[in-house]
């Protein structure tokens, strides 16, 4: 016989580390919520500069960035792609303090929650609850 067949020997199986790819799509909401928050915020600033009054973008854009910022990183930690520390928790308690901060200095809050209540009570409603619901799942995937 021309060929001769050996027992073959096989190594052990490694586990295969996968290589991650950047997803496009991974962080598409608070990506959209930053883009706008800054739109929002550049808009209104400029209006202003040309003589404008105030509108409620003036808070409910930056609310809207600090909310986008700490959801982001608190699913961030909830997906394991980051880990959780305590200057990520800081930072994120920061932002959520920052934003009830902008609402409770605003005068006549509840008139102004009535007559406009995009920036004064929705977009915020939705940073907190959003970051809450994310963070809870980070620390729930802590637990695990």
């Amino acid at each position: 016989m021309l060929y001769e067949l050996k027992a073959a020997r096989l190594e052990p199986l490694q586990p295969v580390r996968a290589v991650r790819r950047p997803r496009l799509f991974a962080h598409l909401g608070s990506s959209t919520a930053l883009v706008l928050g800054f739109f929002g915020l550049i808009g209104e600033l400029g209006s202003m500069s040309k003589g404008a009054a105030p509108s409620g973008m003036l808070v409910g854009a930056p609310i809207m960035i600090l909310g986008a910022l700490a959801y982001r990183s608190a699913k961030k930690r909830a997906l394991g792609e980051l880990p959780s520390t305590l200057g990520r928790w800081l930072f994120e308690g920061t932002a959520i303090l920052l934003i009830v901060l902008l609402l409770a200095l605003q005068p006549r809050l509840p008139a102004l929650m009535a007559s406009d209540p995009a920036p004064y009570f929705v977009i915020p409603f939705w940073a907190i609850v959003a970051w809450l619901v994310a963070a809870a799942r980070a620390v729930a995937r802590r637990r695990e």
